[in-house]
């Protein structure tokens, strides 16, 4: 587990549009970026898991068993 949260802390870490826009949002609501793109992450599974994604995930699985 230790590993997966350095490599999280890395990819935070990089200057690119995502952590830019996370850094901006960082400033302006006082809420850690590390917090906010947990957040993130997490409603975008779930929407992919419950929402629109779901027949996607379906085909994503059953296409791994062949």
């Amino acid at each position: 587990m230790d590993g997966l949260r350095q490599r999280f802390e890395r990819l935070l870490e990089q200057r690119n549009l995502a952590t830019e826009a996370l850094r901006a949002l960082e400033a302006k609501t006082g809420v850690d970026k590390r917090y906010l793109a947990a957040g993130a992450t997490t409603l975008l599974s779930l929407y992919l898991l419950f929402g629109y994604g779901a027949p996607l995930l379906c085909n994503l699985i059953g296409f791994q068993g062949l």
